[in-house]
């Protein structure tokens, strides 16, 4: 972990500088290396993606849609690009985009979601964003050119962080994202969800082909779901994707989920969705 790593480098230093000295510039040279310690944690805490304090709960509201009679996903990319640019006129913090299903769950009897709009930044971001958008006409077109475009229901989450590739994501506006909602078991608790999603991590890292994972947490307009989260894991583009599957497969991914499955959480199965950013949060 680069947290461990820079301890280990602070510490080292720590004996370097104590070696040969005095009393008093022992008692300095301790108190200014500790202070440089406490600082590097604090910036690792403070980690950021796309204004995003990724130590703080995000954002995240998207919206479930089916296409209107006559409309297509070409009109729902168009319209996701208008609110993209109104995004940028008014400078928001808040990045869109536009996903639609690659490996669904759907089947000839049970649809799915034709395409979902996603917003994403931080809270209080959210909170900005929403009072300029209130109060722009513009911001009234691209409303009313979204129901023109589809039937669809807004849903808003806290976003939990647990792993993110920043230079990653920064280098590649894809995102194909593999979601998938899960219930804790009977008698596990929260704590014990979060330390097995730690230790999992720590674990697993080295062999996941992932760009990012987070928790999303629902909260509004999300009553079926209560009590539920969902695993939502990024990858730059199908081929990671499909290295991970062949960890799965052939590697030691299977028995890395087993436990989780058998013991923790309820799940009910990924799905696949693909988009490429419309508009990054406003720097």
């Amino acid at each position: 972990m680069l947290t461990d790593t820079i301890e280990r480098s602070a510490l080292q230093k720590i004996k370097i500088y104590l070696n040969g000295k005095t009393m008093k510039q022992k008692k300095l040279n301790l108190a200014l290396l500790f202070f440089i310690l406490i600082s590097a944690r604090v910036a690792i805490a403070e980690e950021e993606y796309d204004g995003i304090v990724l130590s703080d709960l995000g954002g995240m509201q998207y919206e479930v849609c089916q296409l209107r009679p006559g409309k297509t996903l070409k009109d729902a990319d168009d319209q996701v690009n208008f609110a993209a640019s109104e995004f940028q006129r008014l400078n928001l913090e808040l990045g869109i985009i536009n996903f639609t299903p690659f490996f669904d769950n759907a089947t000839a009897s049970i649809e799915t979601a034709d395409y979902i709009t996603m917003v994403y930044g931080s809270i209080p971001a959210f909170a900005e964003g929403w009072e300029k958008w209130e109060n722009s006409e513009r911001a009234a077109e691209v409303m009313a050119s979204r129901s023109e475009v589809g039937d669809c229901h807004f849903k808003f989450n806290h976003v939990l962080y647990k792993y993110m590739d920043v230079p990653a994501l920064e280098a590649n506006p894809r995102r194909i994202i593999q979601t998938e909602w899960c219930k804790a078991k009977p008698g596990v608790t929260s704590d014990q969800l979060k330390a097995k999603h730690d230790s999992w991590l720590d674990a697993n890292k080295d062999d996941l082909s992932m760009i990012g994972w987070a928790i999303i947490l629902p909260q509004l307009g999300q009553a079926s779901r209560k009590g539920s989260f969902m695993h939502f894991v990024i990858y730059d583009g199908i081929g990671s994707l499909m290295k991970n599957q062949n960890w799965l497969a052939n590697g030691d991914g299977a028995a890395a989920m087993q436990d989780y499955y058998n013991s923790y959480a309820d799940c009910e199965g990924p799905s696949v969705w693909d988009g490429t950013l419309a508009q990054r949060p406003a720097s």
